[in-house]
């Protein structure tokens, strides 16, 4: 007789974990990210640490579903979701303060919140139908250049002050946030193409 497998919580403990730094952020720019004075340096700081942080576990519950032999649908499903909580809360924070927004323009987060949204709702049927919607390497990419835009934003800000305005590493910033955009678009492109592939090829398969 087969042993029953046993599921370990631990990974989607650390995935919901990941939550908390949302109202955090939340706090912390309605406190000092208001635009009437430029924060101090340990702001942008601590801001930086709480997503750093945040982001940081996603790595620690992929490596710990796997470790632990753990991996689940319902830990597929939640996992990117909560990246996409974290990040885009971050980026609507980012596109509504007067601070940040001319390096986050407002229709990119419209572009990439659509995308996000159209692709939740894609993999959550994908799962049901039973079919691979995992990511995909454009798909890693579209995250991880999204972290990397806000972690050099508000790295510069904490390190330069205001005067980061007028650097050249502003635009650089501005840029890889079109980057991001640009692989957001793609990737949610490349997502809606797989499946339709993925579901004409299902009748084929089960005529056989």
């Amino acid at each position: 007789m087969d042993e029953e497998r046993v599921i370990s919580p631990w990974p989607n403990i650390v995935s919901m974990s990941r939550l908390g730094a949302v109202p955090l952020i939340l706090v912390f720019y309605l406190l000092w990210f208001d635009g009437v004075e430029f924060p101090e340096s340990w702001a942008w700081w601590t801001v930086l640490a709480v997503f750093g942080i945040g982001m940081a576990t996603d790595v620690l519950d992929g490596y710990l579903a796997r470790r632990l032999d753990s991996v689940t649908v319902f830990g597929r499903m939640i996992d990117p979701l909560i990246d996409k909580i974290l990040i885009q809360s971050m980026l609507i924070l980012m596109a509504a303060s007067p601070l940040t927004a001319p390096l986050v323009p407002s229709w990119a987060v419209v572009l990439i919140l659509a995308r996000e949204v159209l692709i939740t709702g894609l993999r959550g049927y994908a799962e049901v139908q039973d079919i691979d919607f995992s990511a995909s390497p454009l798909g890693k990419g579209k995250t991880t250049s999204q972290t990397v835009t806000i972690l050099m934003i508000f790295g510069g800000f904490a390190v330069h002050g205001s005067s980061m305005a007028n650097m050249v590493y502003a635009d650089i910033c501005f840029w890889m946030m079109m980057f991001a955009t640009f692989l957001t678009v793609a990737s949610g492109i490349e997502y809606v193409v797989r499946l339709r592939r993925s579901l004409s090829q299902e009748p084929e398969s089960q005529s056989i």
